[in-house]
């Protein structure tokens, strides 16, 4: 570590990575935008996260070396940028290397005039072509500078027509026969043997898994519960689950969940716990039970700061090699289990299944626990204990392992989606310790990661709350904050959630396009704003607010929320029409919106019991939430009786007579719905 760069004085672990390199890299900032236009060179903005196994690969590849290093500081200003820090950054960046080559990926390498416009860009390099893109790139910009400038604006004009979205249709109202034709486009689309999407790599895309798991709610159509479980036991079976430690990898690299992108992330666990939570509502599976178990054990194992609030993610790789941390060689599973080693064997397909690269295993399981239990004369008890056995003995011995890196700051976006999961845990499976890791989380944030005005930030290290907070930090922390005041009937959490929306409304919303700005008004360090709309391995932004202002909207009584969130369904709904994959979380709410929304407000001591018992019945599209006391929000003023729990059941802002058990307020909900 001969060199330091100004990184060293950053607090994102991926920018300390590289902050000994011997490329002078600097943070994306005012400081390298005024040496590029200073020095007239070229700005080199590289793009990654600290668990990507391929950024890893490229700097020590090419950033390590100190020969293409010099090449690198004598023809460009360098930058380093943590997507996650940074996604704004990233989100634009990526726009422009999906445009150059359809297609993009990280760690993320562009090239950009010193005014931040990008002109080239792609993704990981090999050394000798590395080498040979810096030289030419530096020739291009000495000596066709014109044709580099042309480049960029065409670049920058084509990101910026990706928030031109047009509503040809905005009377049209969608039905449940059109939902029907988008299902079987996704059903078109599926893998009957191995579950989720076809291809490799395959994603387990919870927010897909979530339209399906609606779209059944809604129609009983068994096949979408039929998908939505098959890949739930395909996943939770694979190796793409940690089955000794609990928690998901990011991706499998092949199409039977076998072989994981080692990496875990905290979103993607956040919203698989959600997920196999309400799974386990329609089907109690114990499966999916052991799973969100587990899995809550891994974050809180491994995940969790002192604070309370939870770390991003953990590495792929280990003493430089990816997977080491979580396989074994046949010898090491035999150590760690002695005379137990040849049943849990043939469990976790330990020399069978289970082998990997170099003679080791990917732990999986190879059946149902039912039918390895029958075909092995065990009890469903005995093999229970068997597992929790060997997993405490696999645990065991792999803690004293080198860990893979720790990505440990603190983001909003994915702490709010773990508020959510812990609270759909909690609702599931009842357990109080759940609801109390949610609450932890969400007054750290609440406490720590507030600007004054109802601002956020977007991300957290010890004593440094830092980056004006992007819109699905508001978006996700919303929901997060209203499923608290869901389940917990304290009405500071529907105040901390309104102050934020009014927050966005006010400094994100674009009237132009009716959707909200990615980045808030007073944010502009890059070459072009986004309206991100997508919905990927996370909903979009857009997406998730378009919920917050529909839940808000109708129990507040905000007639302009309401239309706002109409407004972006009815704009979205050709794409997901036409491609339910890619916006399946606006997909989800407009599904919502086929049939009248109803309220159930529960006034009295009782009212929490009551609301998780309601909560439990899948009563799709309609809105829970419950007082202790006395209020004068629109759906409880004048309902509260001393002394009784009262159910009242409401559509539009009309209420029914009360009625004093779930049953019967779930009576009244079927009545509504058939009728």
């Amino acid at each position: 570590m001969n060199h330091t760069n100004q990184l060293i004085h950053e607090s994102s672990p991926y920018l300390l990575q590289h902050a000994h390199n011997p490329v002078n890299w600097l943070p994306y900032g005012d400081e390298a935008f005024e040496e590029a236009r200073r020095l007239n060179k070229p700005l080199l903005i590289s793009i990654g996260y600290s668990s990507c196994h391929w950024c890893h690969v490229m700097e020590h590849e090419s950033f390590e070396d100190e020969s293409i290093a010099r090449v690198m500081n004598d023809f460009f200003v360098c930058v380093k940028v943590d997507r996650e820090e940074r996604p704004d950054v990233d989100h634009v960046f990526m726009d422009a290397v999906q445009q150059l080559h359809g297609s993009g990926g990280w760690p993320l390498n562009c090239f950009a005039l010193p005014d931040g416009r990008p002109f080239w860009g792609g993704t990981y390099f090999r050394p000798e072509q590395w080498r040979q893109l810096l030289e030419n790139v530096h020739q291009l910009f000495q000596n066709r500078y014109s044709e580099l400038e042309q480049q960029a604006s065409e670049i920058a004009e084509g990101v910026a027509l990706q928030n031109h979205i047009f509503n040809d249709q905005p009377e049209n109202k969608i039905t449940r026969t059109d939902f029907d034709a988008l299902f079987h486009i996704l059903h078109a689309g599926f893998d009957i043997q191995e579950g989720g999407l076809q291809g490799a790599p395959k994603f387990p895309l919870p927010v897909v898994l979530r339209f399906l798991l609606d779209y059944f709610g809604l129609t009983k159509n068994e096949t979408a519960l039929f998908m939505v479980e098959l890949t739930l036991q395909k996943v939770g079976r694979g190796g793409i689950y940690d089955q000794a430690g609990g928690g998901f990898a990011r991706y499998s690299t092949d199409a039977s969940w076998k072989v994981p992108h080692f990496e875990k992330m905290l979103y993607d666990n956040a919203q698989l716990i959600s997920l196999y939570s309400s799974a386990w509502l329609h089907k109690n599976n114990s499966l999916y039970k052991d799973i969100v178990e587990q899995t809550i054990d891994f974050t809180d194992r491994e995940l969790t700061a002192p604070e309370g609030v939870f770390y991003s993610a953990l590495d792929a790789d280990s003493e430089g090699e990816e997977g080491l941390f979580y396989t074994w060689t046949q010898e090491q599973f035999a150590e760690a289990l002695g005379h137990y080693a040849e049943l849990a064997g043939e469990y976790y397909g330990v020399g069978r299944k289970g082998i990997w690269e170099h003679g080791r295993n990917i732990l999986l399981r190879t059946e149902s626990d039912d039918l390895f239990a029958r075909q092995h004369f065990l009890s469903a008890g005995e093999l229970a204990s068997l597992t929790a056995y060997c997993r405490s003995q696999l645990l065991k011995v792999r803690s004293e392992r080198i860990r893979p890196a720790l990505d440990d700051k603190i983001l909003v976006s994915w702490n709010a989606l773990m508020i959510s999961a812990l609270v759909d845990a909690h609702i599931a499976f009842g357990r109080e310790d759940f609801l109390q890791l949610a609450l932890g989380a969400a007054r750290f944030i609440a406490g720590n990661l507030k600007r004054p005005g109802n601002a956020l930030f977007h991300t957290w290290k010890p004593g440094r709350a830092q980056v004006n907070a992007f819109l699905d930090d508001y978006a996700f922390t919303c929901k997060a904050f209203l499923d608290l005041y869901a389940i917990t009937a304290d009405a500071h959490w529907l105040a901390e959630a309104e102050g934020l929306a009014a927050y966005v409304n006010e400094h994100f919303y674009d009237t132009h396009s009716g959707f909200f700005w990615y980045s808030e008004n007073a944010d502009n360090q890059v070459f072009a704003r986004k309206i991100e709309i997508y919905d990927g391995v996370v909903p979009s932004g857009n997406s998730a607010m378009a919920w917050v202002l529909h839940i808000l909207g109708i129990f507040l009584h905000n007639n302009d929320y309401v239309e706002k969130a109409r407004q972006m369904i009815s704009a979205m709904e050709n794409r997901f029409s036409r491609s339910p994959a890619a916006y399946s979380n606006w997909a989800s709410l407009a599904l919502l919106l086929t049939r009248e929304p109803y309220v159930i407000a529960v006034t009295g001591e009782g009212c929490t019991e009551m609301i998780r018992e309601l909560k439990r019945r899948n009563l799709p599209g309609t809105l829970i939430f419950g007082t202790k006391t006395a209020s004068r929000l629109p759906y409880f003023a004048d309902r509260f009786v001393e002394g009784k729990t009262l159910l009242y059941v409401c559509s539009g802002t009309q209420c029914q007579l009360p009625v004093e058990t779930v049953e019967a307020a779930v009576g009244l909900i079927s009545e509504g719905t058939a009728s």
